[in-house]
This record gives C-alpha cells, structure tokens and sequence, in this order.
C-alpha cells in the first residue's frame, strides 16, 4: 500500500489530539503542521515522484490482462491509472441498483445488468478460455446458439416495412420470412457479387459501391432501395461508422458469416461486472495496484530510461515514474490528443493514429417491469424500412434480449453521423424518436419504466466506440503500426489488434497480454 510518511501522519494525529485539549488556536496550529499533498512522497506535483517497474494507462481489458500478466510474471511495482471512476473501459455495466461494472461474484444472481457498451464474447480465444475456465462465466449460457449478433445473420431477424400510400399517408406492415428471403436475394445477394467485382478495381466506401449498384440495376422499387438503406445502416451500427467512410474490403458487412458468440449480460453476470471481478485482486479495496479517477495528462520520455507520467486525481496534479510505460486508451483518445507525449511521438505512428477510422455507435437501452407489456414477437432482432432515404438507419435497428435478461428489454442501435448528431439531444427527446419507431412496429406499446441513453461519442475517456477498416487505409497494417513500440513506450488495445480481433474486447485482451510479456522481458535485463 502506498500512503504518505507514517511517522508524519502520527504526528499530526498527536497535534490533533493537543488541539483540542488546548482550544481552537492550538487546533490552527496543528493543522497548519500536517503534511500536504504537495509535501508527501509521489504526491503532490513538486514532490519526488514514486518510483514504478511498470504504470498502464487505462483499466479496460488491454489494460486489464496486462496488469494481471505482469503481476503473475513477478512484476509486483505495477501501477494503473484509470481516469474512469469504474474498471472496465467500453464494457459498462448498468446493474439494478444503478452501480456500474461491480464484480459479479458480489452481485445478487436476480441483478438484471444492461450493457452500454459490449455484448458479446467470442468464443474459442484465450480471453474467453480464461474466463470460462476460472468461472467467471458461472451465469452465462455456454451451451446456446441463440445469440448470434445481427451481423453475422439475419434469419433471427423480424422485418417490417413503411409503405406511403395516398395523401402521404404511411402505414407499416410486417413482413413473413418468405417475402423477406426473396427482397433479400434480389437486393443484397446480386449486391454481395456486385461489391466484389468492384474491390478488385479499386478500393472504395460501402455507399460508393451500393449507389453504383443501384444505377446499374435501375433500381426505382422503393421498397428494394429503402431495404439496401436499411442493410447499409446496420452494417454501420456492425461497424460502428459512416458508410462513406467505411472500406469495401470491411469484411464483417453481411459476408453471410454467422459468429460464435456468448451474450454477456445476464442476471447475475453482464460484461463491465466480469471486468471487475477479473480486476478485482489489483483493485480498491483489497489493492491500490489501479487508482480510479486518475486522468493521465502527459507522458515525459526524454530520460529514456525513466519516464515521468503526470496525472490529475480529486483536482490534484501528481507525478509517478516508471522504467516501462504501457498506453492502453482508445484510438479516439489519442486522435484527440488528450495525452500530450514528450517528445512527440514518432511521424510514422502519429501518421496513423490520425488516418485510422475510430467511429461512434449509441444505444436507447429500454426496460419494463411488467411481463405482460412485452407486445412484441419473440425474435431476437427487429428491423424497419422507412419509405425516405434521410429517415433510413435513425433508430430502425432494434434489439430484443427479453428472453436472455428475464425482463421486457428492447435495446435501440444508432450510428454515424445519426449517432453524432443524437448526442445532441436530451434523453426525452431521443426517447420520443425511438418511442415513435416502436410503436409504428407495435402500437399498443407502453412507455418504459427504465431508460438508458449512450454517448459515446462524448465520453471524454473513449470519443467513441472502436476502430474501423476505412476507404484508402490498410487497416491490419495501421493497426500493427500503432501497435509497434517507442523505446520503452508500449501500446495496446483494440485498435491495436491488426485485421482480425480489430473492435472486440479479445483484441484489447490479446494485445494487452502481448505487451506485457515484452515489458517483462526488458524489465529483466
């Protein structure tokens, strides 16, 4: 544990005492003798810094699984500095309660988590071997084929679709599994071919290429073109961005793939809760190993051999030093240039972190208590066409996890410029939006009784949500890129994960776990 000088604390303690036996003068005085922050070892921003083998720089799972590697590899001096007041990152458990990202193991098994950010785990990786082989998935399904995400397959999918009919009026129907297969064949399938004609000649945006497809077929039925709309949309909220910025060579676009999947937020488990408990022997209480609230504003390399991390907690600028320094914060946060890096990082990897694709995705989370207000089907994804172009994608994707949580839930997705823009508006009036969308699919439907509404994109320890393949960049070898380490400044995390683990907690697992071996490596030399 690292606190200031015990000697001097109980001084102060004896001052204290003498205060107040002798009155309020006394007690002036005493008080006017303990120590400051600014007095205290590693504390205050004049005081000698204390001294560490290793500081990451974000609690998320890069950061998380390079703690614990390097803990379990001897490496005792470690501190992280977490500018969240949460560990976990963009795995953000809401629980019933309102507590955010608390371990699961103290948790009731009835506590009903919701999910701001990840969902989903995938399976077959060492992140999720870890986890299942130490029980951290005690509440998850392990065994189901149920909770495949939307990207992968639509077969789970319910459509329904906006028609205008006379007077500009618009009713919407809904839409059986046949009807829906054969839109599909004739729309995105003939697309599926188009599209991989058009990445041999030369790379380009998901919209440039379905815009193309659209002239060549002479597309004029507006259900067909508001289905091309709404695919489009989901491959944003897949991606999480634009798709006039998105590379036709994204291979997670309705590629017909279905992904092997656990769904995370289960009573008794949810993803931030697994975070916690993972983290959970190197954190508060039962460690200072990770320091929460802890905003790393600079990192000072000009002694090669010792780097000075300054950081902001409770209002108070502090110092720390270290031998190794891991960076672990999002692609967003170093777009943002939030951590100001002395010297400036190298061209070749600045060069990269501004060409690199971070986009922002949001959800409306909505809860009721009542089973009986559950007036939708039972499938596990809702999708809407709508009959204009600038209406398509703006809350038309919809999730229904009721029968994982045991609850009524409906989980509204957003993305791109339409997830921006939302992020400007209140909470009621990104209900109303969602509210009306719903209830075009189901009209008896009630308001909800609880309401959670995302912003990314505003968080200022994330922007966003995660990196992205876009137009004009290669993204495996931007990714590698970031990755690559300055003398004993090393980076992780998802968008350091190259073409395949790119904008999923594995990424940030794997990539975490890689760094610190390297940092054990030159710790012992």
């Amino acid at each position: 544990m690292r606190f200031s000088n015990p000697s001097s604390l109980l001084v102060g303690a004896v001052l204290l005492v003498v205060a107040v036996r002798t009155g309020a003068q006394s007690l002036r005085r005493a008080r006017a003798e303990l120590p400051s922050e600014k007095d205290t070892p590693g504390l205050g921003e004049d005081a000698a810094p204390e001294q560490f083998d290793a500081v990451i720089v974000g609690a998320g799972w890069a950061g998380i699984s390079a703690a614990k590697t390097l803990l379990d590899s001897g490496v005792s001096s470690v501190l992280v500095l977490e500018a969240n007041d949460y560990i976990g990152g963009r795995s953000k458990t809401i629980n019933s309660d309102g507590r955010i990202n608390v371990p699961n193991i103290t948790i009731d098994s009835n506590n009903v988590p919701v999910e701001c950010g990840s969902e989903w785990l995938y399976l077959d990786n060492g992140m999720e071997k870890h986890l299942r082989e130490n029980d951290y998935l005690e509440h998850v399904d392990l065994n189901t084929s149920e909770d495949d995400w939307l990207g992968g397959t639509l077969k789970r999918t319910q459509l329904y679709v906006q028609l205008r009919g006379n007077n500009d009026t618009i009713r919407t129907i809904k839409v059986d599994r046949e009807t829906m297969n054969k839109l599909h064949d004739r729309t995105w399938r003939y697309f599926s071919s188009f599209r991989d004609k058009e990445r041999e000649k030369k790379d380009q945006s998901y919209f440039s290429a379905i815009e193309k497809y659209k002239k060549a077929l002479k597309l004029t039925n507006n259900v067909a073109i508001q289905y091309l709309n709404l695919l489009l949309s989901i491959g944003e909220v897949d991606i999480a961005a634009e798709s006039n910025k998105i590379s036709l060579d994204e291979h997670r676009i309705f590629r017909g793939w279905s992904y092997p999947v656990h769904y995370m937020s289960v009573p008794g488990a949810g993803y931030g809760n697994v975070a916690a408990a993972l983290a959970a022997p190197f954190a508060p209480p039962s460690s200072s190993t990770i320091k929460l609230g802890a905003k790393v504003t600079e990192i000072n390399r000009e002694d090669p051999n010792n780097s000075i991390i300054s950081f902001t907690k409770n209002g108070v600028s502090k110092k720390v030093s270290t031998k190794t320094v891991l960076v672990t914060v999002s692609l967003g946060v170093l777009k943002a240039g939030s951590i100001s890096f002395k010297p400036k990082l190298p061209r070749w990897k600045q060069q990269v972190i501004d060409k690199m694709g971070f986009g922002v995705m949001n959800k409306c989370i909505l809860q009721w208590n009542d089973t009986d207000t559950a007036v939708w089907p039972d499938s596990t994804w809702f999708a809407l066409t709508t009959p204009d172009d600038h209406t398509s994608g703006k809350w038309t994707t919809f999730f229904n996890p009721s029968k994982f949580k045991g609850v009524p839930t409906l989980v509204g997705w957003i993305s791109g410029d339409d997830a921006k823009s939302m992020e400007k508006q209140t909470d009621e009036e990104v209900l109303g939006d969602v509210m009306e969308n719903l209830r075009t699919m189901f009209p008896t439907l009630s308001q909800p009784d609880r309401v959670i509404v995302t912003r990314w994109g505003q968080e200022e320890t994330v922007r966003g949500t995660y990196s992205y393949k876009t137009v004009g960049r290669d993204h495996g070898n931007d990714s590698r890129i970031l990755k690559r380490r300055v003398q004993k400044l090393w980076f992780a995390g998802e968008a350091t994960a190259g073409s395949y683990w790119y904008a999923t907690t594995v990424g940030g697992w794997k990539t975490g776990h890689e760094a610190a071996l390297e940092m054990v490596q030159e710790l012992s030399h």
